[in-house]
């Protein structure tokens, strides 16, 4: 299977009426496929993977199938594999629920790769680790108006609970734990305030980016780069399920649905990880009433990948953020926006047991019959709402808790 085979198929009907909104090309559940599947085996796994030096660059190309269902292929570096992945919204943003949506998907990334990383590294250190879980909270809120453009995305320190059985005295727990954190690229990237890049080409011409930093290369629309729909490949190569909506999770003190014009409305995303073995199992939800929570597989192994890694969750989550707060604002001011597209370069780099955290750059395609001024506006406001760039624009230091055997350990 090509792997360049994606956004262009000719049964998708991409030539409808310009006047018309985001059109509807196919649905996640159209075509019976697997809310993820690989793409293209790759021939070697990215270095980030591991604690060691690496220099690495995942590339996320996603498009907007209609309504609030995305779609997206993230290719794990230069020698790794290509796995298709969706999302969508809840009931909160009138979506269908079909697949996570994207704050789920950086909860899943952010929890498994840091577990991975203390499997790694205790390994390496001769340190036992058994039943090695995890919690975490993310809060996000939103501020201001869509219809006055005024919103305003944010993020707050998310907040960890790692617990663990060892042998171990506290001392090395906690040392592990640090080193962990340290070596991740996503946890370095919340850490770090980074100042994003980003590019927009609107009918096939790039326009100049007056209020965001300009991205200092140029990407290839993916319309141009793929054929037709992504298939899993056959025979299939990954885990069966690797994304699914699992049963209903107790909701603890919810946050009731509010408008979105209401000029305030907090997000809280919880999760849940367990790892073995270098796989990762993690449940997140919104902590709000409706809404279903989903279950994630990282695989995070050094060969034989048989689902994606943490990374390149997390990366689409990012991608797939940022095209939601692109869709909310085509909606909302009924802009004449027929398709809508985005290439995401996600680096991810380490030196010496350390991660570097980079920029990410993004690149928005549009076919519009808007002038190139409300383009513009459109990437500026949907990049000051987008809450996961907001959180990587500033410093978001977890509160992190550890229990070894039961007993909490002081960090």
């Amino acid at each position: 299977m090509d792997e360049h085979a994606f956004f262009s198929q000719p049964d998708f009907e991409w030539t409808l009426n310009m006047a018309e909104s985001i059109h509807s090309t196919d649905t996640i559940d159209g075509r019976g496929y697997p809310l993820c599947f690989k793409t293209n085996a790759g021939s070697s796994r990215p270095n980030a993977l591991r604690c060691d030096d690496a220099d690495d660059l995942y590339v996320t190309q996603a498009r907007a199938m209609g309504g609030h269902q995305k779609e997206a292929v993230v290719a794990e570096g230069a020698t790794g594999s290509s796995w298709r992945m969706v999302s969508d919204e809840g009931p909160a943003l009138k979506g269908t629920d079909l697949a996570p949506f994207p704050l789920g998907y950086m909860s899943a990334g952010l929890q498994a790769d840091l577990l991975q990383r203390m499997t790694h590294l205790a390994a390496g250190q001769g340190i036992d680790c058994q039943r090695l879980s995890c919690g975490l909270e993310n809060d996000y809120r939103f501020e201001g108006s869509f219809f006055k453009g005024t919103g305003v995305g944010h993020a707050y320190p998310p907040r960890l609970q790692v617990q663990l059985q060892s042998s171990a005295p506290a001392q090395r727990a906690r040392q592990l734990l640090r080193q962990a954190l340290a070596a991740s690229p996503l946890w370095a990237a919340w850490a770090t305030p980074l100042h994003n890049t980003f590019a927009l080409y609107a009918n096939g011409r790039r326009v100049t980016l007056r209020d965001l930093a300009p991205s200092p290369v140029s990407a290839d629309d993916p319309f141009k780069a793929w054929s037709q729909a992504p298939t899993p490949l056959n025979p299939v190569d990954g885990l069966h399920d690797i994304v699914s909506k699992t049963l209903p999770v107790v909701v603890k003190n919810p946050t009731p649905p509010s408008g979105w014009e209401a000029g305030r409305v907090d997000i809280p995303i919880h999760g849940r990880c367990e790892s073995a073995q270098g796989i990762g199992h993690s449940v997140t939800w919104a902590n709000r009433l409706g809404g279903s929570a989903f279950a994630i597989t990282s695989d995070d192994r050094p060969a034989d990948d048989q689902a994606p890694s943490a990374l390149a969750h997390a990366f689409a989550g990012i991608a797939f953020c940022f095209m939601t707060q692109l869709l909310r604002y085509v909606e909302h001011h009924h802009m004449k926006v027929r398709a809508l597209r985005l290439v995401q370069l996600s680096p991810a780099r380490i030196a010496s047991g350390v991660a570097v955290a980079q920029p990410l750059d993004t690149h928005v395609f549009v076919h519009t019959e808007e002038s190139e001024e409300v383009m513009e506006r459109l990437v500026q406001m949907s990049a000051r709402t987008c809450y996961l760039h907001a959180a990587l624009g500033a410093a978001m230091t977890p509160e992190v808790t550890l229990r070894l055997n039961a007993e909490s350990v002081t960090l």
